[in-house]
């Protein structure tokens, strides 16, 4: 896409546009949207859990927004396996210390093993076979749950833990483990206008209240967004610049995660937000309050869009923590792809 620099310039122009957008929306349809905000607050505060207006559960883990700066103690749950994940001699290395798939969905053993010594001398056993199945130095997932590979070579083992998940679609939405996923393979209907979710804005108001504390300024550049506020967002890029590359920086109507209620942009949506003392304090903390960078550096190819600092989403703590402290994108964490299917 050429240099650095020339690529900054053409996203410089795309937040203008938006903005522009924004503008004419809020002149022309403030109204409209004061109404549809008074329908939507009597339908939330009837659930307060993040159920989306919808009906559709997001089953997410019952647990409490952090009060106050360091107040939830992020447990390292994963340090122990970090530790271990070297067999005695160092003959077995895992090369990442959990695997998450899917039901019906393969993934080849995350071994590192040394020189002279091949898979096929591995031996294998499983905590729970109705779980996994192993052959070959391939796992394949069998039904939902949780088990442990235990790894073998003479008395060398290392031990990897195994989560399956199902997916499931529930009125045109599609959940991974109650995980609402929406990327560009996964979309949304136009209908489905929940808001901006009250579990969102009330871990965000912890987070922006204990950033403050630090003498920190994070606040809501942009929230919700419907299926049509998408439409003109989307058009209007690909109409200034075409459309391989309104699909690097934008999501297509209906793919778009601030369409679910769970996605806040933070701050001024600009690619300098990451080096501010702001983006780097969210990028260490945000998971505390269920939050993750969507769209992290260096994970465009699994994501399909670009870094963007200032993009979070909530999934809830437990999620959170795990996809932070093992460097997980969401495709990753719940095993699923980001393609357009044309």
């Amino acid at each position: 896409m050429g240099s650095n620099e020339n690529r900054k310039q053409p996203r410089k122009a795309i937040y203008i546009l938006m903005l522009a957008v924004v503008g004419i929306l809020l002149i022309f349809g403030v109204s409209l949207l004061l109404g549809r905000a008074s329908a939507k607050k009597s339908s939330l505060e009837a659930d307060a859990s993040g159920v989306p207006v919808s009906g559709v559960s997001e089953n997410f883990e019952n647990e409490d927004v952090p009060n106050g700066t360091g107040s939830t103690v992020v447990k390292k749950q994963y340090q122990e396996t970090a530790d271990s994940m070297s067999s005695k001699n160092g003959t077995l290395r895992m090369t990442k210390p959990h695997i998450y798939l899917r039901v019906n969905h393969e993934q080849k053993l995350p071994l590192k093993l040394s020189a002279g010594v091949t898979i096929s001398d591995i031996t294998c056993s499983l905590s729970d076979t109705d779980v996994a199945d192993v052959t070959d130095g391939v796992i394949t997932g069998l039904q939902a749950g949780e088990c442990t590979i235990v790894a073998s070579y003479g008395s060398e083992f290392v031990q990897i833990p195994v989560t399956v998940r199902e997916l499931a679609v529930e009125n045109e939405c599609t959940y991974v483990d109650g995980i609402l996923i929406v990327n560009k393979s996964y979309g949304l209907p136009r209908e489905y206008n929940p808001g901006m979710l009250p579990i969102t804005a009330q871990a965000f108001a912890q987070l922006k209240a204990d950033a403050s504390v630090e003498g920190l300024n994070i606040y809501e550049g942009s929230g919700y967004r419907d299926y049509d506020f998408q439409v003109k967002c989307y058009e209007s890029i690909v109409s200034a610049y075409g459309k391989e590359y309104a699909d690097t920086y934008s999501a297509r109507p209906g793919y778009s995660e601030h369409q679910t209620g769970y996605t806040i942009d933070c701050n001024t949506i600009n690619d300098e937000f990451g080096e501010t003392d702001e983006g780097k304090w969210l990028a260490e903390n945000c998971h505390k309050y269920g939050f993750v960078i969507r769209y992290p550096q260096g994970k465009e190819d699994i994501t399909g869009y670009a870094y963007e600092s200032w993009h979070i989403r909530y999934v809830g703590i437990e999620h959170a923590t795990a996809m932070y402290e093992q460097g997980l994108t969401l495709e990753e964490y719940l095993d699923v792809d980001s393609d357009y299917k044309e």
